[in-house]
């Protein structure tokens, strides 16, 4: 931005009164300044792979039949991570992240457990898959041992829906899911640098959904069905 602001306020027209040789000194002092500004932003690209702890927080309203969350399930997500420099110790950090999901659905009456719709498993579990774009922010704090630092991450994510399917063929309550959610991220970690350009890092993340993941559903309750996701997750991953 520095830079940006130096040129935009640089008036060309000025510099035409100057002699040729002075212009070309001027011209070349501003492109060691500009390069200068330049190299101090650091930006790292690096890998990660995450074990996830899936599970779904349900609220429907109905008097007959009660639908609740049916555990947590174990999966890996994987991805490709972009950290960018914007001041000494804050770092904007986005990606490309495959995460997969579990939504698992336990069907009971409100009064008889026994007694559930007709055609109905009382027991499913749906396997989705995202595309993940996380935006957050990285904040540093100093060296805790050299070359060892704590941060903290804050900000969102963005996923779209790139497949779903049942656990089981006979499982249909869920005609279609979402394509897209959107969850708020937080997380914290220890980042240790192995070498010149290159650092290692683990980090603790809970993501919590705020979308509906349910579009269509074969039965119709009396109120709208919400499942809404949860993701905890364990990263371990290199930058260069």
């Amino acid at each position: 931005m520095i830079t940006v602001r130096i040129l935009l306020n640089f008036r060309l027209p000025k510099i035409a009164y100057l002699p040729v040789h002075m212009r070309k000194n001027v011209l070349l002092l501003l492109f060691l300044i500009s390069a200068s500004f330049l190299s101090q932003a650091q930006s790292k690209l690096g890998l990660k792979f995450s074990p996830v702890i899936s599970s779904s927080r349900i609220t429907l309203t109905d008097s007959t039949y009660d639908v609740n969350a049916n555990g947590t399930r174990g999966t890996f997500s994987i991805g490709l991570i972009y950290d960018h420099q914007i001041a000494e110790t804050y770092f904007f950090s986005t990606g490309l992240i495959f995460m997969p999901k579990r939504t698992h659905l336990q069907v009971r009456g409100e009064n008889n457990p026994t007694s559930i719709p007709v055609g109905v498993n009382p027991n499913e579990t749906y396997k989705l898959q995202y595309l993940q774009f996380p935006v957050t922010l990285k904040l540093y704090t100093n060296e805790i041992v050299p070359d060892g630092k704590i941060f903290f991450q804050v900000g969102s994510a963005l996923e779209f829906l790139v497949n779903s399917e049942p656990s089981r063929e006979d499982y249909d309550l869920v005609e279609d899911f979402t394509v897209f959610d959107f969850a708020v991220l937080l997380g914290t970690g220890y980042e240790y640098r192995v070498g010149v350009n290159t650092t290692l890092f683990f980090e603790v993340s809970y993501q919590r959904g705020l979308i509906n993941q349910i579009k269509a559903l074969r039965y119709d309750f009396q109120e709208e069905l919400l499942i809404k996701s949860n993701i905890v997750a364990l990263d371990f991953g290199i930058k260069f």
